[in-house]
Formats: C-alpha cells, sequence, structure tokens
C-alpha cells in the first residue's frame, strides 16, 4: 500500500518470469505455501484501497477514481489468479487443468489481474467499450479482449442491481447539480407545464419603462437570479425579452451615452423603443436584451419541457400564452421534479391546485393593447 498506484499496477500486470528474484518487490511470484500469504496480503490492500477510494473521494481530494480503481481490481485479480495457480499445482490433473501443458504455464496470474482492474473500473464508472479500448491501450493484450468485455459487462450488470448510476453521476445527484441527462430513462409526471413553473406573480421582471441606472442596481443587489424577463407593464405582461444578470451588470458598470457622456444614477434605463426619449439623456439597454428566447405555452406537457432541457442544454424556458408571459421554469426546477421524493409533495403541486393560464386575446410582442390592460391573473384553489 506504500507503493504508488502506477508502480504498484505495473507489478500486479506482469508475468513472473525467471529473472532475478530481486525485481519481485511484491513477493507476488512466490510458489506453494508462501504465495498463501501473498493473496491474503492482496485481498486485504484490496479491501483497504476500496474504503480509502472512498473516502478520497467522497472528501473531494483530488485523489482520482481510475487509477485507485484499475489498482483494487488487480489486486483481488491478482489474488485470484494466484489462488488458481496454487490449485493447478495442488492437483494439476484437476478437471480445469487435465489439458494443461506441463512445460507452459497454464496460469498466468497478471492476466487475471488485467480482467480484475477492467472490471473494477467498469463498475465504478458503468462505463463499458472505453474501458475494454483503455485496458486494450495499456496492455496490448489483444488475446484478451474477449474475457475483458465478459468481465466489464459482468461487473456493469452487477453495479446497475443497486443503481444504474456510475460513480460520476452518483456524485452530481448527491450533490444536487442540476444535471439532465438525456439517457436518463425516468418517467416524468404527466403534467401540464403550468403546475410546475414558477408562476409570474412570483417573478421578479423588469418593466421595459420606468427603471435608472440606480434601480437597476438596487435590483441585482437585492436579488440573486441569474436573468430577469422583461415586460412591458405589470397588469399586463406582455413579454419583450430576457436579459441576464451578467450582461445587465455589465452593461450598468460603465454606462455612457452615445458621446461617451459618463451617465448618472437617476439616467432612464430603456429596454424597448421610446420615440419621444433622447438617446442622450438615457441608456439603451436593447443591444443586450435577447429579444427571442425560447418560449413555450403553458400548457406544453412537462415531458416536452424536459426533453428540450435535456437535449438543448437550455437553462430556463419562459412561457407566454399569446405573448403574456405567464411563468418561468429552470433547469434546477426540473431537476427537482425528477429526482425530488415525491411529486404531490412538491410545493405548488398538490392536488387540486391549479394555475389557470392567462386567457388574454393574442397580441404581439413588441406592441400592447389597451383593452387589455386590466387583464388579471387568477389561481383557483
Amino acid at each position: 500500500m506504500r507503493a504508488q498506484n502506477s508502480e504498484l499496477v505495473h507489478y500486479l500486470f506482469a508475468e513472473c518470469g525467471n529473472g532475478d528474484a530481486s525485481d519481485d518487490l511484491f513477493g507476488l511470484c512466490r510458489t506453494g505455501a508462501a504465495s498463501a500469504s501473498t493473496i491474503a496480503l492482496l485481498l486485504m490492500a484490496a479491501i483497504l484501497g476500496f474504503f480509502l477510494a472512498a473516502l478520497t473521494f467522497g472528501l473531494d481530494v483530488p485523489a482520482g477514481i481510475i487509477l485507485p480503481s484499475v489498482a483494487i481490481g488487480a489486486l483481488y485479480g491478482r489474488a485470484l489468479g494466484m489462488g488458481f495457480k496454487m490449485w493447478q499445482e495442488a492437483y494439476p490433473d484437476g478437471f480445469l487443468f487435465g489439458k494443461c501443458d506441463p512445460d507452459i504455464p497454464c496460469v498466468t496470474p497478471g492476466i487475471y489481474a488485467i480482467i480484475g482492474a477492467a472490471s473494477a473500473l467498469g463498475g465504478a464508472t458503468r462505463m463499458t467499450v472505453s474501458i475494454v479500448v483503455i485496458m486494450f491501450e495499456l496492455t496490448g493484450a489483444l488475446t484478451y479482449v474477449i474475457p475483458i468485455m465478459i468481465a466489464v459487462m459482468l461487473s456493469k450488470w452487477c453495479g446497475d442491481i443497486f443503481g444504474k448510476r456510475g460513480i460520476y453521476e452518483s456524485w452530481i445527484h448527491l450533490n444536487e447539480y442540476p444535471f439532465l441527462d438525456h439517457r436518463d430513462d425516468t418517467t416524468p409526471p404527466d403534467v401540464p407545464a403550468y403546475r410546475i413553473m414558477t408562476m409570474v406573480d412570483d417573478l421578479t421582471a423588469i418593466v421595459a419603462v420606468g427603471h435608472t441606472i440606480d434601480t437597476l442596481r438596487n435590483l441585482l443587489d437585492t436579488t440573486s437570479y441569474r436573468g430577469f424577463p422583461i415586460v412591458t407593464d405589470t397588469s399586463n405582461p406582455i413579454l419583450l425579452g430576457y436579459i441576464s444578470r451578467n450582461e445587465l451588470s455589465y452593461a450598468l458598470k460603465n454606462p455612457s451615452s452615445p458621446t461617451d457622456r459618463e451617465l448618472p444614477g437617476t439616467t432612464q434605463v430603456l429596454f424597448a423603443h421610446q420615440p419621444f426619449a433622447d438617446p442622450m439623456d438615457a441608456l439603451d439597454l436593447r443591444p443586450w436584451v435577447d429579444q427571442t428566447p425560447i418560449t413555450l405555452n403553458s400548457g406544453t406537457t412537462f415531458l416536452i419541457v424536459l426533453r428540450m432541457f435535456q437535449r438543448l442544454g437550455l437553462r430556463y424556458v419562459l412561457f407566454a400564452d399569446k405573448g403574456v408571459l405567464q411563468g418561468l421554469l429552470t433547469k434546477k426546477d426540473v431537476w427537482s421534479v425528477i429526482n425530488g421524493p415525491s411529486f404531490h409533495k412538491r410545493e405548488g403541486l398538490r392536488e387540486n391546485t391549479f394555475h389557470e393560464p392567462n386567457t388574454a386575446e393574442e397580441v404581439g410582442l413588441l406592441e400592447n393593447d389597451d383593452t387589455q390592460a386590466n387583464t388579471k391573473y387568477e389561481c383557483t384553489v
């Protein structure tokens, strides 16, 4: 255990020749009864290495998991190979060794170490073909590709009994990182998006007209959201676009007019075209606004929303009915629904709780219909 993993793996993979005994630093080429103690030491080292690898990986110690897994598998693989070799030497006429040539080594413990290393790495990471390729490139043992493939698949199947996630996916899940794997076959709840999304009444949206540089800076200081929808007004929030926190912060860091004159904090900020506004005395942030964000209808099923997050790599989706903003759904929200303890226990997803979408008539994204100025949102419980 005091040897480096790379050095240990090298000796575990090596075959025993007729060279100097000083080359056998770990006593792996002992024969007869002396090899029994070596087998016990190998198994003890494998068990201890397993717990140490789990400890270092769980503590975020940068010790890796690939090489420790290879070393652990090589330890118990070599022990198994040495056990078979002892069996063959004790019973050379046994049913497994009856056809062995007495002049040629029948059991090579180094090959067992290679196969054991592949099985341990495959069980930890749940990788298959790549493990076989890696082991072939490390050893050049093309003859033993088939046994390595069998060992990798068996280890993966055994690991899948306890969970289909590899060690990296399990660590991501344990830390609750919002990672949505497109290969995940979890069945999502069959509900419309408006039962899951954050409703517009609970969102912090930016009104296109009426803000100053100071009010927007205060908004950034008092909130931690990564972006803000841009709407026409609060009573009838027609969606105009979306601006991220980073872009808004950068635009407000050194505001200047078209003449490069520094603007005071009381300067009006525009997110939409205002024909009567003086461009010299206002800060136009329209170039920083995403005017075509990913938008869906609030009645879209959650399955479609999930597939869009998984395959397009989205961070958020806005929901609008006929141009009127209804709500927002982030990747973290989607992850919470998929991995939550129970669908019906989540806040906002209780039984008999429905958010009726806005029934306003269709309007354009860049214009406001005065007849809808008094439209309100209703929540039926």
